[in-house]
């Protein structure tokens, strides 16, 4: 058992790691202004890690115990927090990504507690690799077709929502994701969406129907 003994110093220096290794993922995620962001990853690419450590030093305590039981636990038990990044509205997911990152980074922080350093930085370069770079290539290989993000404030008033997606519908807009926020003290709302646009529409045209919907007060195609 000897080659599993970790000095205070050593799981101090794992957990850091961790640290920096879940928050280089969740970077990306909070970029695209994800529920779940760098301290998110950051504290379940710890929790993992500490979980690993623990399970490794029980191992040491009882020879019987196998320390891969709770590092089992962590890979299941990850989902329920994944699953609450995920949103649904109408036929529009969002948040599978995050979900993904956030049951990934739980691997990583694994690794760490387990002292595989190596596997832990090429894990956290494939995942932001897969996040960033893919998303990427998604784009280049939409023939015909460009992602543009469509920001709405609006008042907030019944049926706004359904009235935005109305007008992208009729420009035959792909709405990839879509979420809305309200803003209680300014009595309105945010319509934040990730759309496909063929790349024959007239943004100027698009903008003047969004702009010429009851209720909305300010609108961005990106």
């Amino acid at each position: 058992m000897s080659g599993l003994e970790i000095p205070l110093y050593a799981a101090a220096g794992r957990l850091a790691g961790a640290l920096g290794l879940g928050a280089a993922i969740g970077i990306e995620r909070e970029r695209r202004g994800q529920p779940a962001g760098i301290r998110t990853h950051a504290v379940v690419c710890i929790g993992s890690a500490l979980m690993m450590i623990v399970s490794i030093k029980m191992a040491q305590l009882s020879p019987g115990v196998d320390p891969g039981r709770i590092a089992a636990q962590v890979v299941s038990g990850i989902g329920f927090l994944g699953a609450g990044a995920i949103l649904k509205h109408g036929t529009s997911i969002r948040g599978l990504t995050t979900a993904a990152c956030l049951w990934g980074v739980a691997g990583v922080g694994l690794a760490v507690g387990a002292g595989f350093w190596w596997e832990s930085v090429l894990g956290t370069a494939f995942i932001t690799s897969a996040v960033f770079f893919l998303d990427k290539l998604n784009r280049v290989l939409t023939l015909g077709e460009s992602l543009r993000t469509c920001v709405v404030y609006a008042r907030d008033v019944p049926g706004v929502l359904g009235r935005v997606e109305d007008v992208l519908g009729r420009y035959e807009c792909t709405i990839r994701s879509l979420g809305i926020t309200k803003l209680v003290k300014e009595q309105r709302v945010q319509i934040h969406a990730l759309v496909q646009i063929p790349d024959d529409t007239d943004l100027e045209t698009l903008g003047r129907a969004m702009g010429a919907v009851e209720g909305i007060e300010q609108y961005e195609i990106d």
